[in-house]
């Protein structure tokens, strides 16, 4: 008995992992049809947007020319929700791009079936497969009707598109046959206004470029620094807020070198005041241009000279104090100090307006000072200060 009721213990917990390993199956099938649905919708976009832009460039008709839409066709599997979408996608491009000289109009007699009977014998078709037929029901004989088949062939999304003339030899006037990989991103153009891609590239480039080479940025930073470490060490200064503004250039409308020119200003009240002059050149990392849709990602090095004076600026020495030795001394004049610092860092740039910057700074004239400790030492440079600045660029 025990070893029967083991057994079926046994094929309950199996059967119920075979049931959690088929349900996780089924959700990462369904997240990849659904991923691959939506990358064939996009692209099926893209193809429709190219059609309507050869309209535009070379219009089929003259002048303004009603057409019937005969359908839309899309791949096995995706059903009609993707039909209705590219269906109301080409209305909206028709709509927002008269300049093509297609008017799509509604016929209901066009696509309904309908039943002929002539001395030949009768005829079952759609009205659009008839011509005759629509001209008995006064319908749109004489007109031309677009037919749209899409159809995936491997890694390839193919657009196969005709205008017929609705006359009993049913011409065609127009074919088009376009192609896309699965792999190649969608451009996502919006309908109003059609470009190519190779337009587009060149309007972004001369977006970039038209931006000009002189920005003003306005900067909030703050530098923090190390405390000293060992048995002799000293009262590492606090953490000084600068506000910034200057100038920053780039000799190219790539902006792939920048340098920037600022003068900052520190205070808090009774504690200390500071004024900082900084110099810096920065690199592009994220491409040869900078970028108008995703962040911007730049290396820079550079060096400032700052002029600091107050009751918490004792620590910039290289004696050795205390924090009864910097009280001590707030019975005399405040303590200055003008030292230079040299700086590495990265700026990540958002849209060119917004940035976000973080730097490590050695202070080469405290080497000695104990009373400024170190983050990380490397080639024989201390960073004895960690930085961060958020900049707002005009």
């Amino acid at each position: 008995m025990v070893a029967v009721v083991l057994a079926l213990l046994a094929l309950l917990v199996s059967g119920a992992q075979a049931s959690d390993i088929e349900d996780a199956r089924d959700a990462e099938l369904e997240r990849v049809r659904g991923q691959i649905a939506n990358q064939v919708q996009l692209s099926a976009y893209d193809l429709l947007d190219e059609m309507v832009y050869g309209w535009i460039s070379e219009p089929v008709f003259a002048t303004p020319t009603p057409v019937v839409l005969a359908g839309v066709t899309v791949p096995v599997g995706l059903g009609t929700g993707l039909q209705a979408l590219l269906e109301n996608h080409l209305n909206s491009l028709l709509l927002e791009n008269p300049g093509s000289n297609i008017q799509l109009v509604h016929c209901p007699s066009c696509t309904a079936v309908v039943v002929h009977s002539g001395p030949e014998g009768t005829v079952v078709s759609r009205g659009l497969d008839n011509p005759e037929v629509l001209d008995d029901l006064g319908g749109a004989s004489g007109r031309h009707a677009l037919f749209i088949d899409i159809e995936a062939e491997g890694s390839w999304l193919v657009l196969r598109a005709r205008i017929t003339k609705l006359t009993p030899d049913l011409p065609i006037v127009w074919s088009h046959t376009a192609s896309t990989s699965a792999s190649t991103p969608a451009l996502l153009r919006q309908p109003q206004h059609l470009k190519s891609a190779e337009e587009a590239r060149e309007e972004y480039i001369e977006t970039l470029e038209s931006r000009g080479a002189v920005t003003i940025p306005l900067t909030l930073g703050i530098r923090t620094y190390a405390q000293p470490q060992g048995n002799n060490a000293g009262t590492a200064p606090p953490p000084f807020p600068w506000l910034q503004s200057g100038v920053e250039l780039s000799p190219t409308g790539s902006q792939v070198w920048r340098s920037s020119f600022v003068v900052g200003y520190s205070f808090i009240p009774q504690a200390y005041q500071g004024l900082m002059g900084q110099a810096r050149i920065s690199r592009l990392l994220t491409g040869r241009y900078r970028s108008l849709t995703r962040p911007d990602l730049y290396l820079f090095g550079g060096g400032a000279v700052m002029s600091v004076w107050g009751p918490a600026t004792g620590s910039f020495s290289n004696e050795t104090l205390t924090v009864d030795q910097i009280i001590t001394s707030l019975e005399g004049d405040d303590p200055r100090a003008t030292f230079g610092a040299l700086h590495v860092g990265l700026d990540a740039r958002i849209g060119n307006r917004v940035g976000v910057a973080l730097f490590f700074e050695t202070l080469p004239g405290f080497y000695d000072s104990r009373n400024l400790g170190r983050y990380f030492q490397f080639a024989g440079l201390e960073a004895h200060s960690l930085g961060t600045e958020v900049s707002f660029c005009f």
